[in-house]
């Protein structure tokens, strides 16, 4: 029998038992959530060949810049090096835009694959987003199936393909397109998810599909690290008042003004929506408990990592107007003549507009059966104090 490794949360470790010396294919190794999941995984001697757009030297730099970002320490970034072999690949191409033997050399030498790589501007053209989503999932299928290890398969979706399921309980099983989409990028992760389904189907292989909220951390990213949603967001906001401040026509002249000097954006939504909001350090440890159980068969197994209580939409748009003083935010049922600020926010900042009116719920069975198993915690509260520290500006170098 090989060793495994026993950890724990105390020392920031693999959150399951595995064994020694085994080796993962990641794609989007260089991103927000990929980072903290590798934060955890470098410690405990895994492999990773990670499947990355920039050449392999600026990967690695990328990389370790983004677990220094994520609080990896000293020594977990040094082991970068040693552990992590970076591959440039095109998603979107066959084979991964590799040769055959570059193609079947990765595939027969690793023990699991994440597919962690998405592109995901929300209102982005359909065509990129297919390119990216869907055929780069495919391409990451054709990399398991040609593993001789038969390697299992962790996706990362969305839990926002529900689509326009604006209201009720989303269930874990639920796949479906009946209601439509509120983004094009839903729909692209929707297709995807779809193909990972059918592959596990036909191919009697093991697949775990994860749907994550929105992850955030309260961490100050440092420059160049990858940043979340709403950070990125917040940075955009910023950008649009100073345009609409000092009158430049890009992107947004003429906002309207409040009675205090403020500019307003209307923002068309619900005053009792709520946004799902998770911690990511959270999401990426109950990722990895979830991944170390035994599958029971064939089949592709879903579970929302989601937070269990709804984050009020206004509770973060109050935390957006703290960050970017001067704007007001106000949800409206109905906007008229939008000013063109508004339609730079809708177009651009579509973070900030396009699940302003949701008040659906996930079910969270698989992140509830942690808890009560004491595998995980529940997650603290995104409170208004959360939020301001989620909404700092990057540390700024020295």
């Amino acid at each position: 029998m090989p060793d495994t490794v026993h950890s724990t949360e105390q020392a920031a470790g693999l959150p399951y038992e595995r064994p020694t010396g085994s080796t993962i294919a990641m794609s989007g190794a260089t991103g927000f959530l990929a980072s903290h999941l590798l934060l955890r995984l470098l410690p405990h001697d895994t492999g990773v060949v990670a499947l990355v757009r920039k050449p392999p030297h600026r990967a690695l730099a990328s990389l370790a810049c983004a677990l220094r970002s994520a609080g990896a320490p000293a020594g977990t970034v040094e082991r970068i090096p040693r552990q992590v072999r970076a591959v440039q690949v095109r998603l979107d191409r066959p084979q991964l835009g590799l040769t055959d033997r570059e193609f079947r050399t990765i595939a027969d030498s690793v023990d699991a694959v994440w597919h962690c790589a998405a592109l995901t501007k929300l209102h982005g053209a359909a065509e990129e987003l297919h390119r990216t989503n869907v055929e780069g999932t495919r391409q990451i299928l054709a990399l398991a199936t040609a593993g001789s290890r038969r390697p299992p398969l962790f996706h990362i979706s969305t839990a926002f393909v529900a689509g326009a399921q604006l209201e009720g309980v989303v269930p874990e099983r639920q796949l479906e397109s009946t209601r439509g989409f509120l983004t094009p990028y839903e729909e692209s992760k929707y297709r995807a998810e779809k193909l990972v389904h059918h592959w596990a189907r036909d191919n009697s292989r093991s697949a775990t599909v994860f749907r994550p909220s929105v992850l955030l951390s309260d961490r100050r990213a440092l420059p160049r690290a990858p940043q979340h949603t709403y950070a990125v967001l917040a940075a955009k906001l910023a950008l649009f008042l100073r345009h609409s401040l000092n009158g430049a026509p890009d992107p947004a002249p003429s906002p309207a003004s409040g009675r205090t000097g403020q500019l307003v954006v209307r923002l068309l939504g619900a005053p009792d929506a709520g946004i799902n909001l998770l911690q990511v350090e959270d999401a990426a440890l109950a990722m990895l408990r979830l991944a170390g159980r035994t599958p029971s068969g064939p089949g592709a197994r879903v579970h929302h990592i989601v937070h269990p209580a709804e984050t009020p939409v206004e509770r973060v748009n109050d935390a957006l107007q703290r960050s970017v003083p001067r704007l007001r935010l106000e949800l409206v049922a109905d906007r008229p003549d939008p000013t063109s600020l508004e339609r730079a926010v809708d177009q651009y900042g579509a973070e900030a507009t396009a699940y302003l009116g949701l008040r659906r719920h996930y079910e969270r069975s698989s992140l509830a059966d942690l808890e009560r198993r004491g595998l995980i915690s529940p997650p603290a509260p995104i409170d208004s104090s959360y939020l301001d520290a989620v909404l700092s500006p990057p540390t700024p170098t020295r």
